[in-house]
Formats: C-alpha cells, sequence, structure tokens
C-alpha cells in the first residue's frame, strides 16, 4: 500500500536476527534482485547508507541498534529497469533509489541527453528528486539535455532541489504497473 497525503508512513521496527543488512544502494538493490529472481517476497532488510537511507532522513542507526528495536520498517517502491545486452538477451534489473542514464560516454549530467528516473531524492549530494518518495507509487523522471552556462547552474542548484522546474528539462511522474 503507498502512502496517501496526511497519513503516517512506517512505525517502529525489530530488525531479526537473521535479516539481510544492506550498507548501500548498491547492496539493497542486489539483495532485492535475488529475491525478484528467485520470485520470492523478500523480507525485512536493514538499510544503514545510501540515497534511499539519506532520503528516509539519514536515520542513524548501527546493526545493533537495528536489531535491539530502535529502527524503523518502511515499504518502499522498487524500479525494475527492462533493457537488451550486447548480445540480444532480454535482461531485468531491480533498483531502489534512482537510476541514472547518460548519452554522453563522460557521464557529464545534461552534457547530452540525461534520464534520471527517482524513486529517492537524492543521487549522492544532489536532490535531482526534490519530489520523489520511496513509497508513493511512483516514479519521478526527469530527461533533457542543457548547454554549458544551464549545466553549470543546474548542477549548483541541484544540491537542494532548485534545479527544476527548467524548460530544457522535462519532468513525469509514472505510476507502478
Amino acid at each position: 500500500m503507498t502512502i496517501r497525503k496526511g497519513e503516517s508512513w512506517g512505525e517502529p521496527g525489530v530488525l531479526e536476527l537473521d535479516a539481510d543488512l544492506a550498507a548501500s544502494d548498491a547492496e539493497l538493490a542486489a539483495l532485492l534482485q535475488r529475491y525478484y529472481e528467485a520470485q520470492q517476497i523478500p523480507p525485512v532488510i536493514g538499510l544503514l547508507a545510501g540515497s534511499l537511507h539519506r532520503t528516509l532522513g539519514s536515520p542513524q542507526r548501527d546493526e545493533r541498534s537495528l536489531r535491539s528495536g530502535d529502527g524503523y520498517v518502511f515499504p518502499i517502491d522498487l524500479g525494475l529497469l527492462q533493457f537488451q545486452d550486447a548480445q540480444g538477451n532480454q535482461k531485468e534489473s531491480v533498483f531502489v533509489a534512482h537510476l541514472v542514464a547518460y548519452t554522453d560516454y563522460r557521464l557529464n549530467l545534461w552534457r547530452k541527453r540525461t534520464v534520471i528516473v527517482m524513486n529517492a531524492a537524492f543521487v549522492e549530494d544532489l536532490n535531482l528528486g526534490p519530489r520523489a518518495h520511496p513509497n508513493d507509487g511512483r516514479l519521478d523522471v526527469t530527461e533533457g539535455q542543457l548547454g554549458f552556462k544551464q549545466r553549470k547552474q543546474a548542477y549548483r542548484r541541484a544540491a537542494g532541489g532548485a534545479h527544476l522546474p527548467h524548460p530544457d528539462l522535462t519532468e513525469t511522474r509514472v505510476g507502478t504497473s
């Protein structure tokens, strides 16, 4: 069930002793990928850091505190990238916080066409998804390309999420299916 305006979200919880723990978005996505491929419903997994963790307020918890009941349990949306690899095989990859796709081989944000799909607000130190919420039933998508001056300004403003709206960046919110 997704969050609704005015409703509480998350609840205090205990991370079971045998439960998985992830130290990053990538570790959490890898764990969830295994459950997805096995067609199993994932259990509660502890998260200690990463963009999703920051979006959830960066609670200062360690493994001991999570397992002793000092943590919170939050349901989250997941992203699923479906693509074709170089050999023509269909692939699927789970992501939990964000997916950033560049057409610039140097991986410069917005230098060439860039697509950012957000389930969490942050990508490292940048607030690229200021409206993104990990349990609203949507993924926030921003795509576009910016010239040098605009890119420099947008990058500076992105730390606080103020790079949007921008006339050269298209924003959409995609529902789950």
